[in-house]
Protein backbone atom coordinates (compact mmCIF):
# COMPACT_ATOMS: atom_id res chain seq x y z
CA UNK A 1 0.00 0.00 0.00
CA UNK A 2 2.31 2.68 0.88
CA UNK A 3 4.27 1.60 -2.33
CA UNK A 4 1.64 2.20 -4.09
CA UNK A 5 0.80 5.29 -2.14
CA UNK A 6 4.17 6.30 -3.25
CA UNK A 7 3.89 5.57 -7.03
CA UNK A 8 0.48 7.44 -7.06
CA UNK A 9 2.10 10.63 -4.90
CA UNK A 10 4.81 10.75 -7.77
CA UNK A 11 2.56 10.50 -10.76
CA UNK A 12 0.63 13.31 -9.16
CA UNK A 13 3.77 15.10 -8.91
CA UNK A 14 4.90 14.66 -12.30
CA UNK A 15 1.17 15.43 -13.95
CA UNK A 16 1.57 18.92 -11.86
CA UNK A 17 5.10 19.59 -13.19
CA UNK A 18 4.84 18.69 -16.76
CA UNK A 19 1.11 21.07 -16.55
CA UNK A 20 2.70 23.96 -14.77
CA UNK A 21 5.42 23.58 -17.03
CA UNK A 22 3.50 23.67 -20.22
CA UNK A 23 1.51 26.72 -18.68
CA UNK A 24 4.54 28.76 -17.83
CA UNK A 25 6.70 27.58 -20.93
CA UNK A 26 3.26 28.81 -22.54
CA UNK A 27 2.86 32.01 -21.16
CA UNK A 28 6.43 33.30 -20.81
CA UNK A 29 6.83 32.43 -24.76
CA UNK A 30 3.43 34.79 -25.39
CA UNK A 31 5.09 37.47 -23.03
CA UNK A 32 8.12 37.27 -24.44
CA UNK A 33 6.91 37.84 -27.98
CA UNK A 34 4.99 41.03 -26.78
CA UNK A 35 8.15 42.06 -25.23
CA UNK A 36 10.31 41.67 -28.05
CA UNK A 37 8.52 42.77 -29.99
CA UNK A 38 7.31 46.51 -28.25
CA UNK A 39 11.58 46.16 -27.94
CA UNK A 40 12.04 46.14 -31.32
CA UNK A 41 9.08 48.67 -32.20
CA UNK A 42 10.02 51.21 -29.89
CA UNK A 43 13.55 50.86 -30.60
CA UNK A 44 12.97 52.46 -33.54
CA UNK A 45 10.42 55.12 -32.32
CA UNK A 46 13.23 56.12 -29.01
CA UNK A 47 16.23 56.19 -28.72
CA UNK A 48 19.01 54.67 -26.49
CA UNK A 49 18.92 57.46 -24.08
CA UNK A 50 15.52 56.50 -23.43
CA UNK A 51 15.91 52.82 -22.44
CA UNK A 52 18.85 53.86 -20.06
CA UNK A 53 16.92 56.24 -18.10
CA UNK A 54 14.47 53.52 -17.86
CA UNK A 55 16.61 51.23 -16.60
CA UNK A 56 17.91 53.06 -14.40
CA UNK A 57 14.24 54.35 -12.43
CA UNK A 58 13.93 50.41 -12.65
CA UNK A 59 16.78 49.34 -10.88
CA UNK A 60 15.86 51.77 -8.08
CA UNK A 61 12.40 50.69 -7.99
CA UNK A 62 13.63 47.25 -7.70
CA UNK A 63 16.22 48.01 -4.82
CA UNK A 64 13.02 49.17 -3.03
CA UNK A 65 11.16 46.32 -3.62
CA UNK A 66 13.63 44.03 -2.67
CA UNK A 67 14.74 46.12 0.50
CA UNK A 68 11.25 45.54 1.68
CA UNK A 69 10.78 42.11 0.47
CA UNK A 70 9.90 39.86 3.68
CA UNK A 71 8.78 36.98 0.98
CA UNK A 72 4.83 36.85 1.45
CA UNK A 73 4.12 35.28 -1.93
CA UNK A 74 6.49 31.90 -1.13
CA UNK A 75 5.28 32.25 2.96
CA UNK A 76 1.81 31.60 1.11
CA UNK A 77 3.01 29.17 -1.04
CA UNK A 78 5.20 27.52 1.96
CA UNK A 79 3.04 27.63 5.49
CA UNK A 80 0.11 25.10 6.01
CA UNK A 81 -2.09 28.15 6.81
CA UNK A 82 -1.79 29.64 3.47
CA UNK A 83 -5.34 28.99 3.01
CA UNK A 84 -6.89 30.42 6.09
CA UNK A 85 -8.88 33.65 5.67
CA UNK A 86 -7.67 35.38 8.40
CA UNK A 87 -3.42 34.20 7.80
CA UNK A 88 -4.25 35.82 4.26
CA UNK A 89 -5.95 39.07 5.54
CA UNK A 90 -3.13 39.83 7.49
CA UNK A 91 -0.63 39.23 4.90
CA UNK A 92 -2.75 41.82 2.21
CA UNK A 93 -2.46 43.93 5.32
CA UNK A 94 1.31 43.44 5.49
CA UNK A 95 1.24 44.33 1.48
CA UNK A 96 -0.82 47.09 1.11
CA UNK A 97 1.04 49.09 4.05
CA UNK A 98 4.67 47.97 2.28
CA UNK A 99 3.16 48.87 -0.94
CA UNK A 100 2.38 52.62 0.10
CA UNK A 101 5.64 52.57 1.99
CA UNK A 102 7.63 52.19 -1.31
CA UNK A 103 5.84 54.70 -3.35
CA UNK A 104 6.68 57.60 -0.59
CA UNK A 105 10.16 56.26 -0.84
CA UNK A 106 10.62 56.49 -4.01
CA UNK A 107 9.23 60.13 -4.21
CA UNK A 108 11.97 61.02 -1.29
CA UNK A 109 14.61 59.21 -3.40
CA UNK A 110 13.43 60.90 -6.92
CA UNK A 111 15.82 63.97 -6.36
CA UNK A 112 18.57 63.07 -4.99
CA UNK A 113 19.08 60.35 -7.72
CA UNK A 114 18.60 62.69 -10.18
CA UNK A 115 21.73 64.81 -8.34
CA UNK A 116 23.39 61.65 -8.10
CA UNK A 117 23.16 60.64 -12.34
CA UNK A 118 23.05 64.58 -13.23
CA UNK A 119 19.46 63.44 -14.67
CA UNK A 120 16.99 65.92 -14.37
CA UNK A 121 14.15 64.09 -15.71
CA UNK A 122 15.06 61.14 -12.79
CA UNK A 123 13.37 62.62 -10.69
CA UNK A 124 9.71 62.97 -12.16
CA UNK A 125 10.16 59.35 -13.58
CA UNK A 126 10.78 58.21 -10.00
CA UNK A 127 8.05 59.78 -8.76
CA UNK A 128 5.63 58.92 -10.48
CA UNK A 129 6.60 55.18 -11.46
CA UNK A 130 7.12 54.82 -7.52
CA UNK A 131 2.73 54.73 -8.21
CA UNK A 132 3.09 51.33 -9.39
CA UNK A 133 3.72 50.31 -6.29
CA UNK A 134 1.15 51.74 -3.96
CA UNK A 135 -1.01 50.19 -6.79
CA UNK A 136 0.72 46.63 -6.73
CA UNK A 137 0.05 46.52 -2.43
CA UNK A 138 -4.07 46.37 -3.35
CA UNK A 139 -3.47 43.29 -5.77
CA UNK A 140 -5.34 40.79 -4.31
CA UNK A 141 -4.05 37.60 -2.17
CA UNK A 142 -5.85 35.06 -4.80
CA UNK A 143 -2.33 35.50 -6.90
CA UNK A 144 -0.86 33.76 -4.17
CA UNK A 145 -2.92 31.34 -3.43
CA UNK A 146 -3.11 30.07 -6.98
CA UNK A 147 0.35 30.01 -7.46
CA UNK A 148 0.15 27.89 -3.89
CA UNK A 149 -1.80 26.05 -5.73
CA UNK A 150 -0.06 25.57 -9.17
CA UNK A 151 -3.27 26.82 -10.85
CA UNK A 152 -1.28 28.96 -13.69
CA UNK A 153 -3.56 29.21 -16.32
CA UNK A 154 -5.18 32.31 -14.84
CA UNK A 155 -2.01 34.16 -14.07
CA UNK A 156 -0.71 33.50 -17.05
CA UNK A 157 -3.71 34.88 -19.14
CA UNK A 158 -3.48 38.14 -16.14
CA UNK A 159 0.07 38.40 -16.99
CA UNK A 160 -0.15 38.33 -20.88
CA UNK A 161 -3.03 41.11 -20.79
CA UNK A 162 -1.24 43.35 -18.96
CA UNK A 163 1.39 43.09 -20.80
CA UNK A 164 -0.44 43.26 -24.20
CA UNK A 165 -2.40 46.50 -23.17
CA UNK A 166 0.79 48.21 -21.49
CA UNK A 167 2.53 47.50 -24.81
CA UNK A 168 -0.13 49.01 -26.73
CA UNK A 169 -0.08 51.94 -24.58
CA UNK A 170 3.54 52.11 -24.76
CA UNK A 171 3.75 52.24 -28.59
CA UNK A 172 0.54 54.93 -29.34
CA UNK A 173 2.81 56.77 -26.65
CA UNK A 174 6.29 56.98 -28.10
CA UNK A 175 4.48 56.96 -31.68
CA UNK A 176 2.51 60.58 -30.57
CA UNK A 177 5.85 62.08 -27.99
CA UNK A 178 8.56 59.48 -28.55
CA UNK A 179 10.15 60.06 -25.00
CA UNK A 180 10.82 57.80 -22.05
CA UNK A 181 7.62 58.81 -20.64
CA UNK A 182 6.18 56.46 -23.16
CA UNK A 183 7.69 53.12 -21.13
CA UNK A 184 6.83 54.54 -18.04
CA UNK A 185 2.79 55.14 -18.82
CA UNK A 186 3.20 51.32 -20.21
CA UNK A 187 3.80 50.21 -17.07
CA UNK A 188 1.26 52.05 -15.08
CA UNK A 189 -1.20 50.83 -17.23
CA UNK A 190 -0.06 47.15 -16.83
CA UNK A 191 -0.09 47.74 -12.98
CA UNK A 192 -3.84 48.77 -13.15
CA UNK A 193 -4.36 45.72 -15.26
CA UNK A 194 -3.28 43.30 -12.96
CA UNK A 195 -4.81 45.24 -9.97
CA UNK A 196 -8.72 44.69 -11.25
CA UNK A 197 -7.58 41.32 -12.54
CA UNK A 198 -6.29 40.02 -9.33
CA UNK A 199 -9.30 41.17 -7.63
CA UNK A 200 -11.76 39.55 -10.75
CA UNK A 201 -10.01 36.58 -10.10
CA UNK A 202 -10.60 36.37 -6.51
CA UNK A 203 -13.26 33.84 -5.21
CA UNK A 204 -14.65 33.41 -1.65
CA UNK A 205 -14.27 35.95 0.69
CA UNK A 206 -12.44 39.26 -0.26
CA UNK A 207 -9.06 40.73 1.17
CA UNK A 208 -9.82 42.91 4.22
CA UNK A 209 -7.74 44.56 6.55
CA UNK A 210 -6.98 42.20 9.57
CA UNK A 211 -4.21 41.41 11.32
CA UNK A 212 -3.38 37.98 13.48
CA UNK A 213 -0.52 38.17 15.66
CA UNK A 214 0.41 35.00 14.97
CA UNK A 215 0.22 34.55 11.48
CA UNK A 216 1.95 38.07 11.57
CA UNK A 217 4.91 36.69 13.30
CA UNK A 218 5.21 33.55 11.25
CA UNK A 219 5.13 35.95 8.25
CA UNK A 220 8.21 38.00 9.81
CA UNK A 221 10.22 35.10 10.72
CA UNK A 222 9.83 33.06 7.57
CA UNK A 223 10.70 36.12 5.90
CA UNK A 224 13.75 37.51 7.94
CA UNK A 225 16.41 35.52 5.99
CA UNK A 226 14.81 36.64 2.47
CA UNK A 227 14.20 40.28 3.88
CA UNK A 228 18.27 40.10 3.92
CA UNK A 229 18.43 37.74 1.35
CA UNK A 230 16.94 40.37 -0.86
CA UNK A 231 18.27 43.95 0.03
CA UNK A 232 21.61 42.08 -0.37
CA UNK A 233 20.54 40.65 -3.79
CA UNK A 234 19.78 44.33 -4.63
CA UNK A 235 22.89 45.67 -4.67
CA UNK A 236 24.19 42.22 -6.35
CA UNK A 237 21.88 41.96 -9.23
CA UNK A 238 21.25 45.31 -10.12
CA UNK A 239 25.00 46.71 -8.90
CA UNK A 240 25.89 46.19 -12.97
CA UNK A 241 23.26 48.94 -13.84
CA UNK A 242 23.87 51.13 -10.93
CA UNK A 243 27.76 51.24 -12.01
CA UNK A 244 27.62 51.37 -15.71
CA UNK A 245 25.30 54.00 -15.56
CA UNK A 246 28.13 55.90 -12.80
CA UNK A 247 30.49 55.31 -15.53
CA UNK A 248 29.23 55.26 -18.80
CA UNK A 249 25.94 57.30 -18.77
CA UNK A 250 22.41 56.60 -20.43
CA UNK A 251 23.50 56.11 -23.85
CA UNK A 252 25.58 52.70 -23.18
CA UNK A 253 23.26 51.34 -20.49
CA UNK A 254 20.40 51.53 -22.90
CA UNK A 255 22.52 49.58 -25.22
CA UNK A 256 23.42 47.46 -22.23
CA UNK A 257 19.66 46.93 -21.55
CA UNK A 258 19.13 45.64 -24.91
CA UNK A 259 21.48 42.80 -24.59
CA UNK A 260 20.15 42.30 -21.18
CA UNK A 261 17.01 41.86 -21.99
CA UNK A 262 18.16 39.32 -24.87
CA UNK A 263 20.35 37.27 -22.51
CA UNK A 264 18.19 37.04 -19.66
CA UNK A 265 15.05 35.57 -22.41
CA UNK A 266 16.02 32.24 -21.69
CA UNK A 267 17.40 32.19 -17.85
CA UNK A 268 13.84 34.24 -17.35
CA UNK A 269 11.88 31.29 -18.18
CA UNK A 270 14.08 28.75 -15.70
CA UNK A 271 13.54 30.70 -13.13
CA UNK A 272 9.38 31.47 -13.38
CA UNK A 273 9.52 27.44 -13.97
CA UNK A 274 11.73 27.57 -11.01
CA UNK A 275 9.50 29.59 -8.48
CA UNK A 276 6.32 29.10 -10.20
CA UNK A 277 6.34 24.84 -10.05
CA UNK A 278 9.46 23.67 -8.59
CA UNK A 279 8.88 25.34 -5.43
CA UNK A 280 5.58 23.94 -4.67
CA UNK A 281 6.47 20.23 -5.78
CA UNK A 282 9.67 20.74 -3.48
CA UNK A 283 7.75 22.17 -0.54
CA UNK A 284 5.09 18.98 -1.31
CA UNK A 285 8.52 16.76 -1.36
CA UNK A 286 10.10 17.90 1.67
CA UNK A 287 7.07 17.78 4.02
CA UNK A 288 6.91 14.27 3.16
CA UNK A 289 10.82 13.32 3.10
CA UNK A 290 14.08 14.72 2.80
CA UNK A 291 15.03 11.46 0.85
CA UNK A 292 11.90 11.99 -1.69
CA UNK A 293 13.01 15.60 -2.33
CA UNK A 294 16.41 14.81 -3.35
CA UNK A 295 14.81 12.49 -5.85
CA UNK A 296 12.60 15.00 -7.38
CA UNK A 297 15.34 17.63 -7.33
CA UNK A 298 17.38 16.28 -10.18
CA UNK A 299 13.81 15.00 -12.58
CA UNK A 300 12.42 18.39 -12.47
CA UNK A 301 16.33 19.89 -12.91
CA UNK A 302 16.94 17.52 -15.87
CA UNK A 303 13.98 18.79 -17.98
CA UNK A 304 15.04 22.30 -16.80
CA UNK A 305 18.77 21.81 -18.30
CA UNK A 306 18.23 19.98 -21.07
CA UNK A 307 15.51 23.07 -22.02
CA UNK A 308 17.45 26.18 -20.97
CA UNK A 309 21.24 25.14 -21.59
CA UNK A 310 21.97 24.46 -25.40
CA UNK A 311 19.90 27.43 -25.97
CA UNK A 312 22.09 30.04 -23.71
CA UNK A 313 25.11 28.71 -25.17
CA UNK A 314 23.97 28.97 -29.09
CA UNK A 315 22.72 32.64 -27.83
CA UNK A 316 26.46 32.75 -26.69
CA UNK A 317 28.09 32.10 -30.31
CA UNK A 318 25.35 33.86 -32.04
CA UNK A 319 25.04 37.19 -30.17
CA UNK A 320 26.48 39.69 -32.64
CA UNK A 321 24.03 37.78 -35.43
CA UNK A 322 21.13 38.07 -33.42
CA UNK A 323 21.75 41.90 -32.50
CA UNK A 324 22.50 42.55 -36.45
CA UNK A 325 19.19 40.63 -37.28
CA UNK A 326 17.36 42.81 -34.65
CA UNK A 327 18.46 46.62 -34.28
CA UNK A 328 19.74 49.09 -36.02
CA UNK A 329 23.60 50.22 -36.03
CA UNK A 330 23.27 52.38 -32.66
CA UNK A 331 23.12 48.89 -30.53
CA UNK A 332 25.43 46.92 -32.46
CA UNK A 333 27.83 47.08 -29.18
CA UNK A 334 24.64 44.90 -27.71
CA UNK A 335 26.09 42.00 -29.45
CA UNK A 336 29.39 40.89 -27.73
CA UNK A 337 27.97 42.41 -24.34
CA UNK A 338 25.09 39.44 -24.79
CA UNK A 339 27.42 36.48 -25.74
CA UNK A 340 29.45 37.71 -22.04
CA UNK A 341 25.90 38.02 -20.64
CA UNK A 342 24.97 34.32 -21.52
CA UNK A 343 27.62 32.82 -19.32
CA UNK A 344 26.24 34.36 -15.98
CA UNK A 345 22.73 33.34 -17.43
CA UNK A 346 24.01 29.08 -17.53
CA UNK A 347 24.80 29.76 -13.95
CA UNK A 348 21.69 30.99 -12.76
CA UNK A 349 19.96 28.32 -14.26
CA UNK A 350 21.75 26.11 -12.60
CA UNK A 351 22.22 27.77 -9.04
CA UNK A 352 18.22 28.99 -9.02
CA UNK A 353 17.02 25.05 -8.94
CA UNK A 354 19.46 24.51 -5.78
CA UNK A 355 18.67 27.58 -4.04
CA UNK A 356 15.24 27.02 -4.14
CA UNK A 357 15.71 23.08 -3.10
CA UNK A 358 17.19 24.38 0.04
CA UNK A 359 14.07 27.04 0.32
CA UNK A 360 11.44 24.14 0.13
CA UNK A 361 13.54 22.76 2.99
CA UNK A 362 13.58 26.01 5.30
CA UNK A 363 17.00 26.83 4.56
CA UNK A 364 16.72 30.21 3.58
CA UNK A 365 19.45 31.79 5.15
CA UNK A 366 21.61 30.42 2.25
CA UNK A 367 19.48 32.53 -0.11
CA UNK A 368 21.54 35.30 1.97
CA UNK A 369 24.69 33.54 1.73
CA UNK A 370 24.72 33.50 -2.16
CA UNK A 371 23.61 37.41 -2.49
CA UNK A 372 26.13 38.51 -0.32
CA UNK A 373 29.29 36.35 -2.22
CA UNK A 374 27.71 37.95 -5.55
CA UNK A 375 27.51 41.55 -4.15
CA UNK A 376 31.02 41.39 -2.93
CA UNK A 377 32.56 39.60 -6.01
CA UNK A 378 29.86 42.35 -8.07
CA UNK A 379 30.79 45.52 -6.07
CA UNK A 380 35.21 44.93 -6.16
CA UNK A 381 34.89 43.44 -9.90
CA UNK A 382 33.20 45.74 -11.59
CA UNK A 383 35.20 48.76 -10.69
CA UNK A 384 38.64 46.72 -11.08
CA UNK A 385 37.64 45.42 -14.29
CA UNK A 386 37.02 48.66 -15.30
CA UNK A 387 40.44 49.77 -13.78
CA UNK A 388 42.55 47.26 -15.77
CA UNK A 389 40.11 46.81 -19.27
CA UNK A 390 37.60 49.40 -19.26
CA UNK A 391 34.19 48.31 -20.64
CA UNK A 392 35.15 45.00 -21.78
CA UNK A 393 36.41 44.28 -17.87
CA UNK A 394 33.00 45.39 -16.68
CA UNK A 395 31.11 43.59 -18.48
CA UNK A 396 32.87 40.55 -18.22
CA UNK A 397 33.39 40.97 -14.37
CA UNK A 398 29.33 40.83 -14.47
CA UNK A 399 29.25 37.71 -16.65
CA UNK A 400 31.49 35.69 -13.51
CA UNK A 401 28.83 37.03 -10.71
CA UNK A 402 26.99 33.85 -11.11
CA UNK A 403 29.84 32.22 -10.06
CA UNK A 404 30.62 32.70 -6.09
CA UNK A 405 26.49 31.78 -6.18
CA UNK A 406 27.14 28.31 -7.15
CA UNK A 407 29.50 27.57 -5.38
CA UNK A 408 27.94 28.60 -2.25
CA UNK A 409 24.42 27.12 -3.08
CA UNK A 410 26.21 23.69 -3.80
CA UNK A 411 28.36 23.20 -0.53
CA UNK A 412 24.98 22.99 1.48
CA UNK A 413 23.73 20.62 -0.75
CA UNK A 414 26.82 18.62 -0.91
CA UNK A 415 26.22 18.61 2.82
CA UNK A 416 22.93 17.21 2.88
CA UNK A 417 24.20 14.45 0.79
CA UNK A 418 21.75 15.60 -2.37
CA UNK A 419 24.62 17.13 -4.65
CA UNK A 420 25.40 14.82 -7.24
CA UNK A 421 28.66 15.89 -9.53
CA UNK A 422 27.83 13.62 -12.39
CA UNK A 423 24.16 15.60 -13.01
CA UNK A 424 25.92 18.68 -12.88
CA UNK A 425 28.88 17.76 -15.46
CA UNK A 426 25.62 16.95 -17.40
CA UNK A 427 24.55 20.87 -17.15
CA UNK A 428 28.27 21.65 -18.43
CA UNK A 429 27.66 19.34 -21.05
CA UNK A 430 24.29 20.87 -22.09
CA UNK A 431 25.94 24.57 -22.37
CA UNK A 432 29.11 23.49 -23.92
CA UNK A 433 26.44 21.46 -26.53
CA UNK A 434 24.42 24.49 -27.21
CA UNK A 435 27.98 26.42 -27.93
CA UNK A 436 29.11 23.81 -30.77
CA UNK A 437 25.63 23.81 -32.35
CA UNK A 438 25.81 27.82 -32.47
CA UNK A 439 29.25 27.25 -33.77
CA UNK A 440 28.11 25.22 -36.63
CA UNK A 441 25.29 27.68 -37.41
CA UNK A 442 27.47 30.58 -37.20
CA UNK A 443 29.99 29.65 -39.85
CA UNK A 444 26.87 28.00 -42.27
CA UNK A 445 25.79 32.09 -41.92
CA UNK A 446 29.01 33.17 -42.49
CA UNK A 447 29.59 30.82 -46.00
CA UNK A 448 25.98 32.39 -47.18
CA UNK A 449 26.98 35.20 -47.01
CA UNK A 450 30.28 34.99 -48.55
Amino acid sequence: MEQAGSAETGFSLKRVALRGSALELSGYAAGQALRLLGNLVLSRLLFPEAFGLSALVSVFLVGLELLSDVGLEPCVVQSERGDERRFLDTVWTIQVARGALLSLLSLLLAWPAALLYGEPQLAALMAVSGLTALIAGFNSTSLYGLRRHVRLAPLMGLEVAGRAIGLVVMILWAWWSPSVWALVAGSFVDSLVHLAGSHWLQRGPRDRPGWDPEAARSVLHFGKWIFASSAVFFFGRQGDRLLLGHYLGMRVLGVYSIALFLSEAVGALVSRITHGVFFPIFSWAARESSERLGQVFYAMRLRSDLLALPAVGGLAVLGDEVVDLLYDDRYADAGWILQALCVRVAMACVSGPCETCLFAQGQTRYALYSNVAMTLWVWIGIPLGWLLAGLTGLVWATALSGLPVLLTVWAPLRRLGMLRVEREALAVAAFAAGMGLGTLVEAALRSLHG
